[in-house]
């Protein structure tokens, strides 16, 4: 295919939305200390509220399996997004990091998306 028809899924808006997704769920957990504080009329702690295990776990779980979203919803998360980068030999690393990633099914008929394009 052509490469000005292609669009890429960057680094920076791939972690900012997932960073987005663990805060979301950070916000809600807090929420729901508040709540159960309100309810039994306890004094709200901060440092019981906040835990910060939640977005380094998500955020270590998304680069270490590549699986990219919650990891309890890992069945609609995008999968491959993060790799291990070969270091093997120079030429494997150069391979590597110029793999893209195609939405064309095996079983597809076309053949114009597996012709190589000189652009």
């Amino acid at each position: 295919d052509h490469f000005g028809k292609k669009r890429l899924d960057l680094a920076g808006p791939l972690v900012a939305n997932l960073f987005r997704i663990l805060f979301l769920k950070l916000t809600k957990d807090v929420f729901k200390y508040l709540q159960r504080c309100v309810e039994s009329s306890t004094d709200f702690n901060v440092q019981m509220a906040v835990k910060a295990s939640i977005i380094t776990n998500g955020l270590k779980y998304s680069l270490a399996t590549g699986n990219w979203g919650d990891q309890k919803k890992a069945a609609s998360a995008k999968a491959g997004v993060s790799q291990v980068l070969n270091r093997y030999t120079y030429a494997s690393t150069l391979s590597h990091l110029r793999r893209t990633n195609t939405p064309v099914g095996r079983d597809g008929k076309l053949a114009k998306p597996r012709q190589l394009h000189n652009s």
